[in-house]
């Protein structure tokens, strides 16, 4: 590559990079909470489901019926059984199976988008941890969808925190990738930001 090739790919791979980053800073001021339940807490105390090797966890959010939305970014509220070692998760968001003809819901498999990160605290202190979009999927006005986290950890591991009061539909799921289908039960933390999505 000669030096005129190199500065015009260099020119505009920054011109790509500030139009990313302002895109990013556009979509963060008008987003609109679409799912949000308590913070943990309450009269049963600080206490969860543990996401390691031989369980899974899931739980539900329904996209608002009146339009098209884009996922920016999802919180979950986590605390961790290991003052020492944080553990590496998969987050995930995924379709309702009922989309696909299922007969029950639950995660379907499909993924609309993918985080790894490691849990972000350490022993019993509650964190609300972030994971931001990349690829802004659309939810479809109306329809169901999951989000899913797992992890390899053995009993070192994250643990995603009950809110402090409310229903919510959710699920758990184990190493041979079965889960049980979703049904209502105590509201796991969960918080969704998206932003409306340009007609297509």
């Amino acid at each position: 590559m000669n030096r005129k090739t190199w500065l015009l790919a260099a020119a505009s791979a920054l011109l790509f990079a500030s139009a990313g980053a302002a895109s990013a800073q556009a979509v963060a001021g008008k987003t609109t909470a679409i799912y949000d339940t308590t913070a943990p807490g309450g009269w049963l105390g600080f206490n969860g489901f543990d996401i390691y090797q031989d369980q899974r966890v899931a739980a539900r959010f329904t996209a608002p019926a009146d339009g098209d939305m884009r996922l920016a970014r999802i919180g979950i509220w986590f605390m961790n059984n290991s003052d020492t070692v944080r553990a590496k998760m998969r987050i995930s968001l995924q379709t309702d199976t009922l989309d696909d003809g299922g007969e029950a819901t639950m995660p379907s498999g499909k993924v609309l988008e993918k985080w790894v990160a490691r849990v972000a605290t350490l022993g019993w202190s509650p964190v609300e941890q972030f994971f931001t979009t990349t690829k802004l999927p659309r939810l479809k006005a109306g329809h169901s969808y999951w989000v899913v986290a797992e992890s390899m950890a053995d009993f070192q591991d994250p643990v995603w925190l009950f809110a402090s009061q409310g229903l919510q539909v959710n699920t758990v799921g184990h190493a041979d990738g079965v889960w049980y289908p979703g049904g209502e039960a105590g509201a796991l933390t969960l918080h969704v930001d998206a932003v409306p999505a340009q007609a297509e």
